[in-house]
């Protein structure tokens, strides 16, 4: 009931996900991350957190397409879920469950992961990897420029309710932002994340430990 992308910057050596859903806290569902492995994102018409976690743990042995097939090959309510993965070195892999709630898709690239389920239309996923451009600013702006892109060509065919960015960066805290609840998610998620990038905020963010 979600539609997420993850990407790997290599111009600026960031690695995050966002989200977006017709439900409540989709940031606390759907995406996981670790600085030294990777990212995942866990949705669709049942979504496994438990997914999204032991996929995570397993990429520090296996490749996308592995750790992923290890998690998912013996659940039994796996043609109800989907679930994205994609590595610190920007390889990524994902499964898409056929007892989602159409439209349903994901596209996997070099760097970057799009998927979706109960979209209002077959062209969401599409419009956003085309006109997803890695640039060098940070990766948040872009994920949330995604997003932007996601809704405006149809979205969750309920609408939005609830909106997330996790984004990781060497020697830097993780980004985590979401908003759980609110009648446009997008325009409180950017708002939030304008206000990270103030002075004062920024100059705190530095005192903090780093993995």
């Amino acid at each position: 009931m979600t539609f997420s992308i993850l990407a790997r910057n290599p111009k600026t050596g960031e690695i995050g996900g966002a989200a977006a859903t017709g439900n409540l806290c989709v940031g606390g569902w759907v995406l996981r991350g670790d600085i030294k492995k990777g990212v995942t994102a866990s949705q669709g018409f049942y979504p496994s957190t438990i997914w999204g976690e032991n996929i995570l743990n397993n990429l520090n042995k296996y490749s996308p397409t592995t750790a992923t097939n290890k998690v998912i090959k013996n659940d039994k309510q796996k043609h109800y879920r989907q679930v994205a993965c994609l590595n610190i070195s920007g390889k990524g892999f994902s499964f898409t469950g056929n007892k989602n709630t159409k439209y349903f898709n994901h596209i996997v690239m070099p760097n970057l992961i799009v998927s979706g389920n109960m979209l209002s239309n077959d062209k969401v996923i599409n419009k956003i990897v085309d006109n997803f451009k890695f640039k060098n600013e940070p990766l948040a702006k872009t994920l949330l420029e995604a997003l932007k892109i996601g809704k405006k060509f149809g979205s969750d065919k309920r609408g939005l309710m609830s909106a997330a960015l996790l984004v990781f960066k060497k020697n830097n805290p993780p980004l985590n932002i979401r908003v759980d609840h609110d009648t446009n998610p997008l325009v409180k998620l950017e708002k939030i994340l304008k206000m990270t990038n103030k002075t004062k905020y920024k100059e705190w963010l530095k005192k903090l430990p780093t993995k």
